[in-house]
């Protein structure tokens, strides 16, 4: 399993207005009970399956104590994935429009999902991403990839909203803001359960690491044809035998330094 390092606590000007996300809601001074917030979370779960689209999620690495001058990692890989509902008012057209004002780019989307929905299905492993409890919940982050196969777009996360439509001093609602996926040079992991099928959708964007049983033939190598007409056919004015023959070394060498 490749490891996932997001170690924000080294540079602690980079997001200084993250600190505490995680960090429990007090109740202090909240009128709205605990059961009506439930309530709550159950609405929007059930809204977003009804009227939501099924979606892939596919969680990025980001090692950012592998730069220590800017911070940034060029190595990025795909470590895992799992289904989610999302929902979108309007599937995006994906294509440039002109205005009078100049150009202006429709290949954005703002998606929904139920925080507690979302956060369940982000415990789901296995070779069908149908077995759930097997990771830890994995909230969303910037920089990850979705997948909406009524479309058949990926995208990257450019911003997520933690805590807005919030009801009773808690947030049911993840918003995303995407944008259609350009080839970031991100590699898929092979010791995943969920990225083995060579069928999933990812493969079509993205590398994958290459198996260890598999030899790599270097076309530059050579081969017993090229060293058997070598032999077969000496020409005395284009040597084509590439291979070194100490016996017939001949002359003196002289180390110039």
């Amino acid at each position: 399993m490749v490891a996932e390092v997001k170690n924000t606590d080294a540079y602690p000007w980079l997001c200084g207005t993250l600190n505490g996300l995680t960090k429990p809601i007090s109740d202090g001074n909240n009128i709205v009970c605990t059961n009506e917030t439930d309530t709550a979370d159950s609405i929007v779960t059930d809204a977003y399956d009804t009227f939501g689209l099924k979606c892939v999620y596919y969680r990025v690495t980001e090692d950012l104590l592998r730069d220590k001058l800017y911070g940034e990692d060029q190595l990025r890989m795909i470590l895992r994935s799992w289904y989610f509902n999302g929902y979108v008012e309007q599937l995006p057209p994906n294509v440039r429009s002109y205005q009078l004002q100049g150009i202006w780019g429709e290949d954005t989307v703002t998606m929904f999902a139920s925080i507690d929905a979302f956060n369940y299905y982000s415990t789901y492993g296995g070779v069908d991403k149908n077995t759930p409890e097997v990771y830890e919940e994995q909230p969303p982050s910037i920089g990850d990839i979705i997948y909406i196969p009524a479309n058949d777009y990926f995208y990257r996360i450019v911003d997520v909203k933690y805590y807005e439509q919030a009801f009773g001093l808690k947030p049911h609602t993840y918003t995303f803001t995407l944008k259609v996926y350009k080839d970031n040079k991100y590699t898929i992991s092979a010791d995943s359960p969920t990225l083995s099928d060579p069928n999933d959708p990812i493969y079509k964007v993205a590398p994958d690491l290459l198996p260890s049983q598999y030899q790599i033939k270097d076309i530059l190598a050579t081969n017993d044809m090229v060293n058997n007409s070598a032999k077969e056919n000496p020409d005395p004015y284009n040597n084509i035998n590439v291979m070194y023959d100490p016996s017939k070394e001949t002359g003196v060498y002289i180390d110039e330094f």
